[in-house]
């Protein structure tokens, strides 16, 4: 009888704990193809200039792999935000609110990072001074893109606070959601090449969605409200 009980009340307290389901692994998953990603991503020779330096820059045999994970990682963040505001009820409704901000960024993203990967196909148009619309695309769709996602990843950090990590990593999201929607704008628009640290930077989103993702496979559905440790 005993024996009986206590199988009951372990079936009912196992049925009654939060399940984490697979979207911490694709925040993770995100976290790694960005960075993996944005360090392969190739630089432009500074021994060229105008049409040349930017037919061997888009036209680099680094230019695919590196395109493809940032792409995966847009994929990748998008899965794994929507998964985590619907796992997470306790956040405030600012908090989700940014979150689904940060879902539509990262959706936006897919999108310019498709004309982004396809743009090395224009290596040679982009040498005989021909049109690019692929990378153009990229360009202008990344003016909008980036500064979505960054702020809203930055804001989700804030108002998420405890729940998701530790502020001192919060932080970090912050200042690399700001870096990174600047950074577009700051190579583009205002053409000062130097800035292009600012995307750099913004890799400490990618630190973010890791521990975020982690703490929540290892806390296996905390309770509502529970604070982080991490």
């Amino acid at each position: 009888m005993i024996k009986a009980v206590a199988r009951h009340t372990f079936v009912m307290n196992a049925d009654a704990a939060p399940r984490t389901g697979q979207w911490p692994w694709a925040l993770i998953a995100g976290a790694v193809a960005l960075f993996i990603g944005g360090m392969l991503h190739p630089e432009e020779d500074s021994a060229l200039s105008g049409h040349a330096a930017q037919a061997a820059w888009i036209g680099d045999s680094l230019w695919i792999p590196s395109h493809s994970l940032i792409l995966l990682s847009s994929i990748l963040f998008a899965v794994g935000l929507i998964g985590l505001l619907r796992d997470r009820p306790a956040l405030s409704a600012a908090a989700r609110r940014a979150g689904w901000v940060a879902v539509a960024g990262a959706v936006l993203s897919v999108v310019e990072n498709v004309p982004h990967l396809a743009a090395t196909f224009e290596s040679d148009a982009a040498a005989a001074g021909h049109a690019t619309p692929f990378l153009n695309a990229h360009m202008v769709l990344a003016l909008l893109a980036f500064p979505l996602f960054g702020c809203s990843v930055a804001a989700l950090a804030v108002l998420g606070g405890r729940q998701l990590a530790h502020p001192v990593v919060a932080a970090g999201a912050v200042v690399g959601g700001i870096c990174w929607s600047l950074g577009p704008w700051a190579v583009g628009p205002l053409g000062i090449e130097s800035l292009d640290v600012l995307f750099i930077i913004g890799m400490l989103m990618a630190l973010w969605f890791a521990v975020v993702g982690v703490r929540a496979v290892l806390v296996k559905g905390p309770k509502a409200g529970q604070p982080t440790g991490l």
